[in-house]
């Protein structure tokens, strides 16, 4: 996915910072799952931005005050249980990698509700392409579908897509107090 970051030159006149490609991150315990981590901030950003942006180094949730924008694609008939005779080791493995390649993210499933998981954000999601279900805490699916709008207030959620084509939503987390 193609990023631009925008910014100021040495003189305070706008320019391209950033024109590049930003690689899906995938790991094995979200079978088919692209996340595109395209900007992030842990404080209030400071005016005039001069600098292209590095990689992301922080945890995949923003902590208070930090900002987190990206794209998630769900293929179809994602299954958020790992295999009953995957080895203990495997697990380990599918672990270890969803740590290093989205810190924090693994440890927000409730390991009771396959797929279900809270942080401390208030999420912006936009469905992009695709439909698909959002399933509340209490058991409510809500369908959305390309242009629709979902601000997520901490609360315990899952995704799924029952479609023939992938779900892509684009997301920007708030770390809550």
């Amino acid at each position: 996915m193609r990023r631009i970051v925008m910014g100021h030159n040495g003189s305070g006149r706008a320019t391209v910072l950033a024109d590049g490609i930003v690689d899906p991150i995938t790991v094995a315990m979200l079978p088919g799952v692209q996340v595109h981590r395209m900007w992030e901030l842990d404080e209030a950003p400071t005016l005039p931005v001069d600098s292209p942006p590095g990689p992301p180094t922080g945890t995949f949730f923003p902590g208070n005050g930090g900002i987190r924008f990206g794209f998630i694609t769900i293929p179809p008939g994602l299954s958020y249980e790992m295999p009953a005779d995957l080895p203990a080791e495997a697990v380990e493995a599918a672990l270890a990698e969803a740590e290093a390649e989205l810190p924090g993210m693994a440890a927000t499933f409730d390991p009771d509700r396959p797929g279900v998981h809270t942080t401390r954000t208030v999420d912006y999601v936009v469905a992009i392409s695709g439909t698909g279900r959002m399933r509340t805490d209490d058991d409510v699916d809500v369908v959305l579908g390309p242009g629709d709008c979902l601000i997520q207030n901490g609360t315990a959620h899952a995704w799924f897509n029952d479609g023939d084509v992938p779900l892509v939503l684009a997301y920007t987390l708030y770390g809550a107090r």
